[in-house]
């Protein structure tokens, strides 16, 4: 039986491994809130470390352009990337499939160890998330945005069936605001957490990592992001199916509409607050809750717009393709990430985890971000592939593919 064809890099489209770059840019800010120990500290503490007004409203301000845009841009484009590897050989259908299979039955086994080291992984969701979306390729474009909708809003549909069930009245707990952190667990407080990333050594910080990872999933629950989840993968495939990145459509009217529709709705959130993990929820924390994923989805198309009128520009096309190596290594560039943030802020490292303030992790996130585009365009001048990139199609194609 035929093996099917790896795509030549020269064959990729340009717009989508700048956009795939621009989506790692946004990730790293959005991880090193945690890496850093900025969210498990507890509020005094950091005030003891840093210029805590200062950082919150840094904190703040990347909570409404940065938190969870980015994770939907990479997942919007995680879509895409199936989309044209299938059209491309759908005439090879049932080839095609037991590849991509084999393929995403990796990626789930490179996601399962990476979130044994990283809690905040979503490359093993994304292999899960991807096997489902198999079943919807034949689906017409309209059907495809209709899907997308319904599973976007089906976490509220939930919260609005559960209204008409007796509520639990909460118990009237006084909190220690000593223990309060932007993130927390039930079972422990931050000051536990930053403790053991400071002190703990590799055995507890890898417990440590699975207790957050399970809590993670646990949160998947109340938030419904597996619906959501899954509603951002069919926009990725409806949007590619409409060829949506590849059209010289006017995308002036939608940049803005979706820029002002998306900060409306994250500072209307951020004013009337609310937790993603509230169960059952009220309301007015599913109105928060709502409001959280219509920013989500209109800032990222914001994003994706700008981007693509920022490269009908010469200039500002000529700038962008820096992003295309970080973008054609992303696998690499994502995981590389997690290796340098754990180096940097672990104690079995440089052991910066809650030592230093948001705006100096920031400093350095941006320097390593500088040295992994210059790294990314180095390593491709030399290889057809990223290193991670390469050992992934090697082991989907189940032959050692050229590199060079």
């Amino acid at each position: 039986m035929s093996i099917t064809k790896s795509i030549d890099p020269k064959q990729r489209i340009q717009i989508l491994d700048i956009l795939r770059g621009f989506a790692l840019l946004g990730i790293i800010f959005n991880n090193m809130e945690y890496f850093s120990g900025y969210d498990y500290m507890p509020f005094a503490a950091l005030k003891q470390v840093t210029n805590f007004q200062l950082d919150e409203k840094l904190y703040s301000f990347l909570d409404i352009i940065i938190t969870a845009k980015f994770f939907t841009l990479f997942s919007i484009l995680f879509a895409v990337g199936f989309y044209i590897q299938y059209n491309k050989r759908k005439e090879d259908s049932v080839n095609f499939l037991k590849t991509y299979r084999r393929r995403i039955f990796f990626l789930l086994i490179i996601g399962l160890i990476h979130s044994l080291i990283w809690s905040g992984d979503i490359l093993f969701l994304y292999a899960i998330v991807a096997m489902i979306l198999i079943l919807f390729r034949k689906a017409k474009p309209r059907n495809l945005i209709r899907w997308s909708v319904f599973f976007l809003i089906l976490p509220f549909l939930f919260d609005f069936a559960l209204f008409f069930f007796p509520q639990v009245p909460e118990a009237n707990v006084t909190v220690n605001p000593v223990t309060l952190a932007h993130t927390s667990y039930p079972d422990m407080t931050p000051a536990a957490v930053i403790k053991t990333f400071q002190q703990g050594s590799f055995v507890e910080v890898f417990n440590l990592n699975i207790h957050n990872l399970v809590w993670k999933w646990l949160g998947y629950v109340p938030s419904g992001r597996l619906f959501t989840f899954f509603g951002i993968f069919l926009l990725g495939y409806y949007l590619a199916s409409i060829e949506f990145f590849t059209k010289k459509n006017n995308c002036k009217s939608l940049l803005i509409s979706s820029f002002l529709i998306g900060i409306v709705a994250a500072i209307s959130a951020k004013v009337l607050g609310g937790s993603m993990f509230k169960f059952p929820s009220t309301p007015s924390n599913s109105i928060y809750k709502l409001l959280l994923i219509i920013s989500q989805i209109s800032l990222c198309l914001f994003y994706i717009t700008s981007i693509l009128e920022i490269v009908k520009i010469p200039a500002g096309k000529k700038t962008l393709n820096y992003l295309i190596p970080l973008g054609r290594m992303s696998l690499s560039n994502y995981l590389l990430q997690t290796i340098f943030m754990i180096i940097v802020f672990y104690n079995f490292g440089f052991g910066l985890i809650g030592k230093i303030g948001l705006f100096q992790t920031m400093g350095i996130v941006t320097l390593f971000l500088a040295l992994q585009i210059i790294f990314s365009n180095i390593w491709l001048k030399h290889f057809r592939f990223g290193p991670l990139e390469w050992v992934w199609r090697s082991f989907t194609y189940k032959k050692w593919i050229e590199i060079r």
